[in-house]
């Protein structure tokens, strides 16, 4: 059986206005890496998504179509990096947890092997995700 736990952080997830000013910002500026590029199909449109990587730090860089101001604010999600997703959510969810969304979101367009992730909020509301890269 794969490993069945939390493994740290896998990434943070952030709201921007423009996605070219970000990736210039985090790059130039902060000396990260894109890792990673990819567009999803939204409701209102196309959304761009960048990962950029300094060192062990991972912020995925989220431009909507639209740029109403969300309701998270600019730092969307914390997502927790696991191994085996399923395994992870069934013992969360043995543990009593809500998550937001009844199934996992597996997106094969995301990273080179595609990636999964499910939902929740902390005590306090904020968001977080567990993040399995593929």
């Amino acid at each position: 059986m794969a490993n069945c736990k939390l493994e740290g952080l896998a990434h943070i997830g952030l709201f921007v206005a423009d996605i070219e000013v970000s990736k210039k910002f985090y790059t130039e500026m902060l000396d990260f890496n894109v890792i990673e590029e990819t567009s999803l199909d939204g409701p209102d449109g196309v959304i761009k998504i960048a990962f950029v990587q300094n060192g062990n730090l991972v912020i995925e860089i989220v431009q909507f179509p639209k740029t109403d101001k969300k309701s998270d604010g600019p730092v969307d999600h914390i997502a927790l990096r696991v191994e085996n997703i399923e395994c992870v959510r069934d013992l969360l969810l043995e543990r009593g947890l809500a998550f937001e969304e009844k199934e996992i979101t597996h997106a094969p367009g995301v990273f080179s092997n595609g990636s999964k992730w499910i939902l929740f909020r902390g005590p306090d509301g904020e968001h977080l995700e567990l993040n399995e890269r593929l």
